[in-house]
C-alpha cells in the first residue's frame, strides 16, 4: 500500500468532538453571512423565525429551513439571470457554469475569484492527496470545454498544484486513447460510463489501456465508481485504481475516496453533512440509508445551507484505516431518492441493476432500464448489448436466461430482456441517462 498523504493532516485526523465544534462555528458564521448578503435566505430565516444566534449546538441546525433546487430555479426566474440567493455582485464572477438540467431547468452558477482559486483549490487538494496524485503526474482530461463544470474545477486545482494537464477535448474516443499513450498520461478522469467506453474502445483498436502508464482513474458524475461490478470493470480495463469523486455544480465537490477505498470521505472541515429519512426528514443512524443534506461552510459566492441533495447515502463515522476521521459514505452515492422506483411492490435502485449487468462479461457496459407505467400490466424491460459481435445467438440466449434468474433472485422481480445490436445503445461522455419511465 502506498504511503498515505494528507493535505491537512491535523484537520483531517481531528477527534470528532473537535471537528464538530469547528463545524458549528463555521455553520453559524455562514448563516450570518447569508442573512446579511442573500435576500432569499434573509426571507427564509425571517419566515422561520430563526437567527444564527439561535444555533448553539449542532442539533439546533435541524430547525434551520432546508434549501431545495426548485427554490434556486424560481429565484433565477424571478430575478434573472442569477437570482437573489447570490451573495456577491455579478461583476465579481470569474467563472460561470450551469447544472446539467437532468431534473429540470438548469441552475446558473457563478464563482468569484476566491471561490475558484482558493476554495476549489482547497477542496481538490484533499482529493489529490487522497488519491495519491503527485505533482509529477500527467492528467489527461477527455472532455470539451462547456458550461458544465465537469472536471474543470479538478483540472484547474491540479494545474495550480503543479500537475501537467493534457486537454483531450474535441477528439474522438479512438484519438483520446492514442493521446493517452502518446502523452504518457498517468491519471485520467471521466464518468464511469465514459471510462468504460474508452476501455472498450482501446481493446477494439488494439491499444488496451491496461498497457498505458495510467495508474489512477477518477470517476464522477454517476454513482458507478462505488458500484462494485462497475469499479471492478473500470479497474480491469485500465489496469489502474479507480477512485470516487462526488460533487454537484451548485454546491461543488465534497467527497473523495482514499487509498483504502472503503467509502467516500466528506470534507467535513468545509461541509456539514446530514443523513435524513427522505420521508420524515429525521436523522437516521449511522449505517442506515438516508438522503444526504449538505451545508457549504466556506464558499462566498452562493453558499447553500441544508441543501437537499436527493442522493441516498449511508454514513460511517468510524475512523478510517487511512487515519482520517472525516465521515465516509459507505458505497459512495447509492442512488437518488427521485431515481428509485417501485415495481411490483419492490423498491428498486438503478445502481443495483447496474451492478448485476456489469457482472456479466457477455454484455457490454451499455444498458437501458424501461419502467412501464403502473397499471399497464407490462414487465420492466432491460435493454442490453452483446460485448462482442462474435458471440453466437445461442450463447447470448443462454446468458440472458442466467441473467434473468439472477435478477429475479437478487431483486425479486422478473424483467423482460431485449438484446440490442452491438453499438446500438446510446453512448455518453457526461451523465448517462439509462432509466426511462414510460408515460
Amino acid at each position: 500500500m502506498e504511503e498515505v498523504k494528507y493535505w491537512n493532516k491535523e484537520m483531517e485526523t481531528l477527534p470528532r468532538d473537535r471537528l464538530e465544534a469547528i463545524q458549528l462555528e463555521r455553520f453559524r458564521e455562514r448563516m450570518a453571512y447569508l442573512y446579511e448578503k442573500s435576500p432569499m435566505y434573509r426571507r427564509k430565516y425571517d419566515e422561520a423565525g430563526i437567527r444564527p444566534a439561535d444555533i448553539l449546538k449542532l442539533d439546533d441546525i435541524r430547525h434551520v429551513p432546508f434549501t431545495i433546487k426548485e427554490e434556486l430555479r424560481e429565484s433565477q426566474a424571478e430575478y434573472p439571470p442569477w437570482g437573489d440567493f447570490m451573495c456577491v455582485p455579478p461583476e465579481e464572477g470569474v467563472r460561470v457554469f450551469q447544472t446539467t438540467g437532468t431534473t429540470g431547468i438548469p441552475v446558473k452558477v457563478l464563482l468569484n475569484k476566491k471561490d475558484w482559486t482558493v476554495h476549489f483549490y482547497e477542496q481538490f487538494m484533499h482529493f489529490m492527496h487522497g488519491y495519491g496524485i503527485k505533482p509529477s503526474d500527467i492528467l489527461f482530461v477527455p472532455f470539451g470545454y462547456s458550461l458544465y463544470i465537469a472536471w474543470w474545477g479538478f483540472q484547474a486545482a491540479l494545474e495550480q498544484a503543479g500537475v501537467m494537464i493534457v486537454p483531450g477535448g474535441a477528439q474522438s474516443s479512438e484519438d483520446r486513447v492514442k493521446n493517452i499513450f502518446e502523452w504518457g498520461a498517468t491519471v485520467v478522469c471521466g464518468t464511469p460510463t465514459y471510462l468504460l467506453h474508452l476501455g472498450e474502445t482501446s481493446r477494439n483498436i488494439g491499444l488496451p489501456l491496461s498497457d498505458s502508464k495510467v495508474g489512477i482513474v477518477v470517476a464522477a458524475g454517476e454513482p458507478g465508481a462505488n458500484v462494485p461490478a462497475t469499479k471492478a470493470a473500470i479497474e480491469s480495463f485500465w489496469g489502474a485504481r479507480c477512485y470516487d469523486d462526488i460533487g454537484s455544480s451548485e454546491i461543488s465537490n465534497f467527497g473523495f475516496e482514499c487509498l483504502q477505498q472503503r467509502g467516500t470521505h466528506v470534507i467535513e472541515s468545509m461541509f456539514y453533512a446530514e443523513c435524513l429519512d427522505p420521508d420524515t426528514l429525521k436523522p437516521v443512524e449511522p449505517g442506515e440509508v438516508g438522503e444526504l443534506v449538505l451545508s457549504n461552510l466556506c464558499t462566498e459566492s452562493m453558499p447553500l445551507l441544508r441543501y437537499r441533495m436527493k442522493d441516498l447515502v449511508r454514513f460511517n463515522k468510524d475512523p478510517c484505516e487511512c487515519g482520517r476521521t472525516f465521515l465516509r459514505l459507505d458505497g459512495g452515492i447509492l442512488g437518488r431518492s427521485d431515481d428509485m422506483f417501485q415495481f411490483a411492490g419492490v423498491n428498486i435502485f438503478p445502481s443495483a441493476i447496474e451492478n448485476l449487468i456489469r457482472q456479466v462479461p457477455e454484455f457490454s457496459s451499455e444498458y437501458q432500464i424501461i419502467v412501464p407505467r403502473i397499471g399497464t400490466g407490462k414487465h420492466m424491460k432491460i435493454r442490453v448489448e452483446p460485448a462482442s459481435a462474435d458471440l453466437s445467438a445461442e450463447k447470448i440466449a443462454e446468458t440472458v436466461e442466467k441473467f434473468i434468474k439472477n435478477f429475479r433472485y437478487r431483486i425479486t422481480v422478473t424483467p423482460d430482456v431485449e438484446v440490442a445490436e452491438v453499438g446500438e445503445l446510446p453512448r455518453f461522455e457526461l451523465k448517462a441517462k439509462r432509466l426511462i419511465r414510460e408515460s
